[in-house]
């Protein structure tokens, strides 16, 4: 599909279920090979956190842009990061990192974003 194609502009989801944060540390990366935008991070709570700070810090590149903070909240329980609406380049990365108080955590999750209109292939 080209880019000038309407459905190029639709939102598009990334999940990935079950995923156990590491605390303090990089548990997820996802390489982006084109330009697009990240709207938003949700999490699916399968395993609450230890204390009221367990959560994920969201880096592009190496800035961070947001975070999901789930705390101690029971499974089935979706937080979000609210609105992050930050470009990401062609080719470039969407990290997670745990924060430093999440080494029980699992969940799943859903990483909302938008190609741009000025996308092209590497």
């Amino acid at each position: 599909m080209s880019y000038d194609a309407p459905a190029a502009q639709v939102r598009q989801e990334i999940h990935d279920a079950n995923v156990a944060c590491a605390a303090g540390a990089s548990f997820r990366k996802y390489l982006q090979f084109q330009a697009t935008r990240l709207k938003a991070v949700r999490a699916l709570v399968v395993t609450a956190g230890t204390n009221a700070n367990a959560g994920i810090d969201v880096y592009v590149g190496t800035a961070s842009v947001g975070a999901v903070v789930f705390g101690t909240d029971t499974a089935g329980v979706v937080e979000s990061s609210g609105l992050i609406d930050v470009d990401v380049p062609a080719s470039g990365l969407i990290e997670l990192k745990g924060k430093a108080n999440s080494g029980t955590a699992v969940v799943s999750l859903c990483i909302e974003h938008q190609p741009k209109w000025d996308a092209t292939l590497d």
